[in-house]
């Protein structure tokens, strides 16, 4: 991507035509070559620095640095092999990506109701004796109906998988009064992701404390939401956002207050409670995901919950907001 003028983007052979089509810009990629397909990293990537370098020198940047995002090895060391000075591109990308063009807000709210048809899909079939791998499989399903392109990562944990949180569904049979959490990254359109976390009650008899728990969870979460405002700084925010018990604190440290999301699941802007960046502002058409897990270290029960929400001049804008809580546990 040079400083003026269009980004090149380098494809495969195979791909060059329809990408043309929309992208007339385009040239096969570097370190494609049938003789070399097979060759060892080193010798598959020598022609990738030359190439670069030439191609610098013809924008007239020659002797510039070159800011990497994701590459392979091999073809850094080739870069550095032909006298580039290579730089880490991640904070540049991330923060070019952090405040969404129009295009790409139309894209979440496609997404936000591609994750409604998901998560109701989730909870139409929570029942007892139904297991979370059996769980997942239905989110999954329900994802590619409504016409998702792919999931990243998927949780789907109960009972005591909850508390810590389990990364992985198991064959574990969902008993009734158990709570039932979900985690999904997926990617909607175009590779833009959402993020989302709900918690339902398997059944209809609960306890008190998972009620007490859950009402804690969404009204941490919505009362931290409605802090976030444009043009805000990150020190406000947390000046201004719900204090937390002390016993809820631990878990709860271990999710950023909110975080950015694009093209990965989490990336800037953060907000972590830990390491805040007191000076960052808000923007606005930035979309965010508002965390909150609450539950007691050691404890048997939490609650997972997540709200992405996208940041307007006037304030918030719930992506997906038809995605259902349980109201049962807020009554």
């Amino acid at each position: 991507m040079p400083a003026q003028g269009e980004p090149i983007a380098f494809v495969l052979p195979r791909d060059l035509r329809s990408v043309s089509r929309q992208f007339p810009n385009a040239r096969p990629r570097l370190e494609y070559s049938a003789e070399l397909a097979n060759a060892e990293p080193e010798e598959k990537f020598a022609p990738v620095g030359p190439a670069i370098a030439d191609l610098m020198a013809e924008h007239g940047v020659a002797g510039y640095p070159i800011g990497v995002y994701t590459w392979e090895v091999g073809a850094i060391l080739s870069l550095q092999e032909a006298g580039l000075r290579v730089l880490d591109a991640t904070p540049l990308v991330e923060a070019a990506g952090t405040v969404k063009t129009e295009d790409e807000v139309a894209i979440y709210r496609t997404i936000g109701r591609q994750y409604e048809h998901t998560v109701k899909a989730f909870r139409g079939a929570i029942r007892p004796g139904v297991s979370e791998k059996e769980l997942a499989r239905v989110v999954v399903a329900a994802w590619s109906d409504a016409d998702g392109e792919d999931i990243s990562q998927l949780n789907v944990c109960s009972g005591e998988n909850m508390n810590p949180w389990r990364r992985w569904p198991t064959d574990r049979p969902l008993q009734a009064g158990d709570l039932v959490g979900i985690d999904l990254h997926a990617r909607g359109v175009d590779g833009l992701r959402g993020d989302v976390s709900r918690t339902f009650l398997v059944g209809e008899q609960f306890t008190s404390e998972q009620r007490d728990l859950y009402r804690r969870a969404y009204d941490y979460m919505h009362e931290t939401a409605a802090c976030i405002r444009a043009g805000r700084t990150f020190g406000e925010v947390m000046d201004t956002m719900p204090r937390v018990p002390a016993r809820y604190q631990t878990l709860l440290d271990n999710y950023q207050i909110f975080h950015g999301v694009g093209m990965w699941a989490a990336e800037s802007p953060k907000l972590i409670r830990k390491a805040p960046k007191r000076d960052e502002v808000l923007k606005p058409n930035q979309v965010l995901a508002v965390e909150s897990y609450f539950g007691e270290e050691g404890g048997a029960l939490a609650v997972k919950l997540e709200l992405p929400v996208l940041v307007r001049e006037d304030g918030l804008e719930l992506i997906g907001g038809g995605m259902p809580f349980d109201e049962r546990l807020l009554a």
